[in-house]
């Protein structure tokens, strides 16, 4: 670590005698590798991490104190100043964290401590990590000593020799964990040196790559606030070229990489060169165009040129956190603007026209010979990362000329007019969204399809109109209109369906070809090649491709064309091809959600005839099938909560029309996984025309009408509606006609698992008899399906002891106790729910204890999954309370006890409740009770009383009050502290908390310390009303409770009479 440190560390001298660490790249890339290789060696070798250093490691934290509330463990002493570890060496704690004004100072004595330190902070963890290296600048000397400092050349060796001697001394003030550890520390320090030369390998010169990257990470810094670095940073040209480079191209032999227009908070604007050399200003913009001449000192970095610049730079730049360990710039960016670049080759790949008029049109790259050899998926994901460019990459098309029209150079500069309009398009929507829009979703898990090219192994396997499909595309590049539009026609012959026409086009060039085609402004070119672009983007390594060409961008400027067939194929192309994220962001970033939202208003807007005319219903449905695509991820759901789309859409389901109700149920149920949506979609009255398209005869609307209603149904004011307009008939009639399409009876058994949380709705699915149906898919289904029905048989047997008994007869509880055996963790969850609401039936409960249920739901105790502990724990419950010889059977599971008494350590609080609710069933048998006392149960629910949550406040007044049964149980409650919380569950607005607090309270009176400690908390007061209480239980517990403490303070009195 010496070492390393002093090589790799960048410092700065601050205003006290304290250095600090610059504000660079490479001090971030250092804290990171301290951070993953001392976590590292935490978790691979335990005993060296718990080694005490010679002098402790101290800082003062920049997080609040109470950001260290999660060391609640029983290892930790807390009190409200002061947080320290119970172990100790020569009485000093391994870890105290103390409390002051603005934070905490900690102080640390091993590795295992400090990274539970950095655990703690989370996102700050960085941070933390540049405070106590900025305190401990040289941590290895606290962690020898300091009798070794100096002598880092022959460190190893000294500490050998004195090890040695001292051994042979008999003193074991140094052992031999004390030399491993220092092994492991020279081993990472090692590894940070060989991190740093990696380092400066790649910081030779500056590259396109670097640039953007620094320009990113000072675009996170930048706003109009007084607390931010600087108020914006932007390039001068959204224009980039192939090779990363934004610069022109005969600036760019100069080594000219870009320019940057950076505005500060205190010296205005300023223009800034990035050269292949480094940072230098320019002289700025004059009468619109930029003067490249240099005026200022050379810089390797553009933080080291704002801070000699800027004084509010340098002050604030040093106060901005790095990002935490395993973050990166490219989750604050889009991936649409991010690519890697080509940092050798200077020049402009751009095509640029020449004097010949029919030779400009847009060169398509070679034709990709047929190999036999497939390249390895490294070879390809390499080239497509190669292949990644900015949606804003120019691309210059001349259109095709009619016979006899000749354009010159001055001409061919006005083609290149769309293209900047989506540049405006870009740089205006993405001001308009929010660093959460732009930012990745949590439902955008899937990442693009690892897709490999299926070429046949020889030319002899290509079919005909492969080589057919490839003259066509030779036409495309003969530059003549005519000959173009025939081509087109002629391809869309063919079937493009096939994966060998997909193959055909795009080996030869002719995907570049046909998104040029878009930018040329012939109406029969564009419609050509969009209807082509429509048939092909349904293959996922066509529209993966597609984006990399960067053509999503043109065919979002489409979107705003007047021409109604333009805008149609446009949109259904979009659909196609945002099945993947990447291409999503990119919809997103140039403004096609709002443009597709247009579509709909242009169409649905007072006055227009949603059953007149069927282009605007075509335009409807485009645009709908547009934002189902989009719709999918989080990011789009936020940008379209914005618009009026919800109720554009709602104009749509009044439409008989089937396949414009599919894109427009498909968008509202996609979007309706968010709670405003649902609400939205309540509140507009959408849920009777859901309910009227389980009606139609058409199994993909009934799926999306069903699956809208699914998630919906959170809400009770939906199920209520969905039972009012008599939605629960179709949905039960589909149980038993949905058995091939599974999607649809996923969808439909979702919608009545959702419904059927509300009593009501159970009871009218009773009368549909979709119970006995429900049973019956309890086999020979997918996993999916199988959720849903699991859910709603938990969910019906919950509500209704009838429901229980029909289940039972219809041979359902055999099916749902093999269940628990499965690793699907929300049907574990479900069939847990679904036993233990069938175990409050008596007879069930004797067939799940012949299936072994019991013990399949104790092992369900072991899961990692808190959920799945928590319903296993419920389930429990009746489980024992029913079942015959209750004690005999939990004592018959080996260590069952042991772990249903660990759980209680738990921090989850659902967990904590069931666990408790099980412990007061068992605790009624007394050698089961003797056992868990055994175990430790009195202080671990003695620990729990502080909560503040009536559920779990219920069960563990129950358990208490069942535990105070044995021996000095009571006895145990009072010494550790749990009688004065209970009285405060006292003050709960939960009448249930009341009847198993009394209890509690008057099973704890019976000892006398106990009585004065509740007396002294006030508990007469707080029990006398309740004396008064039309519950009889409550009524006898607080009254015998009172009697208990009176008749200990009479007796006080009489000895002191006496």
């Amino acid at each position: 670590m010496g070492a390393a440190l002093s090589s790799r560390a960048v410092w700065v001298s601050a205003s006290d005698t304290v250095g600090k660490l610059d504000f660079s790249r490479s001090n971030e890339d250092l804290l990171k590798d301290l951070c993953v290789h001392i976590e590292e060696l935490v978790r691979s070798n335990p005993s060296e991490a718990g080694v005490f250093f010679q002098k402790p490691l101290v800082w003062h934290s920049s997080c609040p104190f109470a950001s260290y509330d999660v060391l609640n463990q029983p290892e930790y002493i807390r009190n409200d100043e002061s947080v320290v570890s119970s172990e100790k060496k020569n009485e000093n704690p391994a870890l105290s964290i103390v409390k002051n004004n603005d934070g905490a100072t900690i102080t640390v004595y091993n590795f295992k401590f400090l990274v539970k330190v950095m655990s703690c902070v989370g996102q700050k963890k960085l941070k933390e990590a540049q405070l106590c290296l900025e305190a401990n600048p040289d941590p290895l000397t606290n962690i020898i000593g300091s009798s070794f400092h100096g002598s880092e050349n022959k460190l190893l060796v000294d500490v050998h020799d004195k090890l040695a001697r001292e051994k042979a001394q008999g003193n074991n003030n140094m052992d031999d964990s004390t030399f491993r550890l220092l092994l492991l520390i020279n081993n990472l320090d090692i590894q940070l040196m060989q991190s740093s030369l990696k380092q400066l390998g790649r910081d030779v010169r500056l590259t396109p790559n670097l640039v953007q990257s620094e320009v990113e990470l000072l675009q996170t810094f930048s706003g109009n606030e007084s607390d931010k670095c600087l108020k914006s940073i932007e390039y001068t040209s959204t224009l980039s070229f192939s090779n990363g480079c934004r610069a022109p191209p005969w600036r760019q032999v100069l080594g000219d990489i870009c320019y940057l227009c950076i505005q500060l908070h205190d010296s205005g604007q300023i223009y800034v060169t990035a050269s292949t050399e480094g940072y230098f200003m320019n002289k700025g913009m004059n009468q619109g165009q930029l003067q490249y001449d240099k005026t200022g000192d050379l810089y390797s970095t553009l933080v080291l040129l704002l801070k000699s610049y800027s004084q509010h730079f340098a002050n604030t730049i040093m106060q901005q956190e790095f990002l935490s360990v395993g973050d990166s710039l490219e989750s604050e960016v889009p991936k649409s603007v991010r690519r890697p670049l080509d940092t050798h080759s200077v020049p402009n790949e751009v095509t640029e026209a020449t004097d010949k008029p029919k030779e400009a049109v847009v060169q398509a790259p070679p034709a990709k010979p047929v190999s036999k050899s497939k390249k390895s998926s490294a070879e390809k994901k390499q080239s497509k990362r190669q292949r990644k460019q900015t949606p804003n990459e120019p691309r210059f098309v001349t259109p095709p000329e009619t016979s006899g029209s000749k354009k010159s150079r001055g001409q061919l500069e006005s083609s290149k007019q769309p293209n900047h309009s989506v540049s405006s398009i870009h740089d205006i929507h993405v001001a308009e969204l929010s660093e959460n829009d732009i930012g990745s979703s949590s439902d955008d898990s899937e990442e693009e399809e690892e897709i490999q090219d299926r070429h046949p192994e020889s030319t002899a396997d290509l079919p005909s109109e492969y080589w057919q499909i490839q003259k066509l595309i030779k036409y495309l590049k003969a530059g003549n209109q005519t000959t173009t539009v025939i081509a087109l026609c002629c391809l869309q012959d063919f079937d493009l369906t096939l994966e060998s026409s997909h193959l055909a086009i795009r080996d030869n060039g002719g995907l570049d070809l046909i998104i040029n085609l878009l930018e040329t402004g012939d109406i029969k070119c564009m419609i050509g090649a969009l209807r082509i672009l429509r048939d092909i983007s349904i293959h996922p390594h066509t529209r993966i491709a597609i984006v990399d060409l960067k053509g999503l961008p043109h065919l979002v400027q489409i979107l705003q064309s007047p021409i109604r067939e333009l805008k149609c194929l446009a949109a259904e192309t979009i659909a196609n091809i945002a099945k993947f994220k990447r291409a999503r962001k990119i919809v997103c970033i140039n403004g096609g959600l709002h443009y597709l939202v247009n579509m709909l208003e242009s169409t649905g807007r007072p006055g227009s005839s949603l059953t007149g005319e069927r282009s605007d219903l075509e335009v409807a449905r485009c645009a709908a099938l547009g934002l189902w695509s989009c719709s999918r991820s989080k990011r789009s759901k936020r940008v379209l909560l914005k618009t009026n789309v919800v109720t554009l859409l709602g104009q749509y389901l009044h439409s008989d029309e089937v396949d414009v109700l599919i894109p427009v149920i498909g968008t509202l149920q996609e979007c309706a996984t968010e709670p405003k949506y649902q609400e939205l979609i309540q509140s507009s009255g959408m849920i009777k025309q859901l309910v009227k398209g389980l009606h139609v005869e058409n199994e993909e609307l009934q799926m999306h009408c069903a699956s809208a209603i699914f998630k919906c149904a959170e809400e009770e004011a939906t199920r209520q509606l969905v039972r009012q307009y008599e939605g629960l008939l179709p949905l039960s009639k589909r149980l038993a006609n949905a058995n091939d399409n599974k999607d649809l009876l996923t969808a439909v058994t979702g919608a009545i698992w959702k419904c059927s949380k509300s009593p009501q709705n159970v009871h009218e699915l009773k009368k549909l008899k979709a119970i006995e149906k429900l049973v019956g898919l309890l086999s020979n289904q997918p996993e999916e399906v199988l959720i849903n029905v699991v859910g709603a048989i938990a969910e019906c047997a919950r509500i209704d002891n009838e429901n229980r008994v029909a289940i039972r007869k219809s041979g359902g509880v055999v099916p749902l106790v093999q269940l628990l055996t499965g690793t699907n963790q929300s049907l574990l969850i479900n069939a847990t729910k679904a036993v233990g609401a069938c175990a409050l039936e008596n007879e069930s409960m004797v067939i799940i204890d012949k299936q072994d249920g019991v013990r399949l739901l104790w092992s369900l105790l072991k899961s990692p999954n808190p959920e799945v502990q928590a319903c296993a724990a419920w389930a429990i419950c009746p489980c024992i309370e029913n079942a015959k010889d209750a004690g005999e059977l939990v004592r018959s599971f080996v260590g069952g006890l042991e772990l249903i008494v660990g759980l209680l350590k738990s921090t989850d609080v659902e967990v904590l409740a069931g666990v408790s609710a099980a412990i007061a069933k068992i605790a009624q048998d007394q050698e089961n009770l003797a056992v868990i006392t055994d175990h430790g149960v009195v202080p671990l629910l003695a620990q729990l009383t502080h909560t503040n949550n009536d559920n779990l406040r219920h069960h563990l007044a129950d358990a208490i009050s069942k535990c105070c049964s044995w021996r000095n149980n009571r006895v145990g409650f009072g010494q550790n502290s749990a009688v004065a919380p209970l009285v405060k569950y006292l003050c709960s607005d939960d009448e249930s908390v009341h009847r198993t607090t009394a209890c509690a309270l008057n099973q704890l009176s019976y000892d006398p310390d106990n009585c004065i400690t509740m007396h002294e908390a006030g508990v007469v007061q707080l029990l006398l009303p309740m004396i008064g209480r039309a519950d009889e239980v409550l009524q006898e517990a607080a009254a015998d409770c009172i009697s208990n403490i009176r008749h200990l303070a009479m007796a006080n009195d009489k000895a002191k009479f006496k």
